[in-house]
């Protein structure tokens, strides 16, 4: 067990070391979407549509940033996301105005891409006290903004990298699968196994790899949730880290018994001989 422990403190403290933090996340259902997204469209005219407005939004360090995802169709001329930071005397905007990557503006049309829109503050200065999300079009064009979150980086950390999932929603429910079928046919054996009262040592054994699995894929789920990983990728972590760090023990004390139990009867018939 203390094997067990020391691996989970050992994949556990790089993500508890990250000063990385979500602060706040924005459904669109939860704000009465029908979607969990956003659709802002002109048939021409030029448009301005706040999407988001946070107030207090509980910024503390100077690096943060709204992350999201962002598709678009058609967008004629040069069409772009805008974050305004209003402080106690002043008030800034970062723009989605660049060529390529998080920051690259929205024009023609693109499949769901990252984007982000970062803000540096001075290091003494004053949090800000409103932030305000615009879409912005020039003219026609469809622009769909998924959920949105709002981020707080350490000083040595760049906003601009823009954090891959571990793996797709089709990866995530193979590795899920598999898994819970790899943890069927141990439970399956050590059931057989210990209904007959053979193989104590295999069984304790498999017991142990069952509560090694869970422990470490419970640090992960940990670290997939504090790094801001997709539900696809935390969700099947935790949920097998949970069954194996709770069926175990509980079947830990009734195999000790039936074990207990067929010894007992070994013993007794050998004395009886």
């Amino acid at each position: 067990m203390r094997a067990i422990a020391s691996l989970s403190v050992l994949v556990l403290f790089p993500a508890l070391a990250s000063p990385e933090e979500t602060l706040r996340t924005f459904s669109w259902k939860e704000r009465g979407e029908k979607a969990d997204s956003v659709v802002v469209s002109s048939d021409g005219a030029p448009r301005t549509v706040t999407i988001l407005t946070v107030s207090d939004p509980g910024v503390r360090r100077s690096r943060y940033a709204i992350e999201g995802q962002v598709r678009y169709e058609d967008v004629a001329g040069v069409a772009y996301l805008e974050m305004w930071n209003f402080f106690p005397q002043a008030r800034y905007f970062s723009r989605t105005l660049d060529v390529a990557g998080p920051l690259q503006n929205l024009q023609g049309s693109s499949d769901w891409r990252p984007f982000v829109l970062p803000f540096y503050n001075k290091v003494d200065g004053p949090p800000p006290q409103q932030l305000v999300v615009n879409v912005v079009l020039p003219g026609r064009g469809t622009v769909e903004v998924g959920p949105l979150r709002l981020v707080q980086f350490g000083d040595d950390e760049d906003p601009l990298v823009v954090k891959r999932p571990w793996w797709s929603g089709r990866t995530g429910g193979l590795v899920g699968g598999l898994t819970g079928a790899l943890l069927g046919c141990l439970g399956a054996l050590v059931g057989v196994l210990g209904g007959l009262g053979k193989g104590r040592s295999v069984v304790m054994g498999l017991l142990g790899l069952m509560l090694a699995i869970g422990a470490v894929a419970l640090a992960l789920g940990v670290v997939a949730v504090l790094r801001s990983q997709p539900y696809e990728v935390f969700y099947p972590l935790l949920l097998v880290g949970t069954i194996c760090s709770i069926v175990p023990p509980f079947s830990l004390r009734a195999l000790r018994r039936r074990y207990e139990e067929v010894e007992l009867r070994r013993m007794q018939a050998l004395d009886a001989r």
